[in-house]
């Protein structure tokens, strides 16, 4: 059995592979997310996010489940990018709109 250098995958690029994975495809099949946001930046972002499980909780996520996941938070980091343009006044309107104010 080999087990120089060659054969092991550095921690990050396990999420990183897997994350870049399903965020092609959400982009893919949501044109918005391509508008809206940066892919490499997206990335970046939900790796952040997912190194919080081990690597073997992070792979043991079902495929759809993790899609689910990712799809949320890039919604949520896409609404939240969409608010930092929002003037005080706005930003002001927008929570007493969602508290239901």
């Amino acid at each position: 059995m080999n087990t120089g250098d060659n054969d092991f995958i550095p921690k990050k690029e396990i999420y990183r592979i897997r994350i870049a994975k399903i965020v092609d495809t959400v982009m893919k099949e949501d044109e918005i997310f391509q508008e809206e946001l940066n892919r490499e930046k997206t990335v970046e972002f939900l790796i952040k996010i997912m190194q919080k499980f081990s690597v073997e909780d992070f792979l043991g996520i079902d495929d759809a489940e993790l899609k689910k996941r990712i799809s949320r938070l890039m919604a949520w980091n896409m609404l939240s990018g969409l608010l930092d343009d929002f003037t005080p006044e706005q930003k002001r309107i927008f929570n007493e709109a969602v508290r239901g104010v």
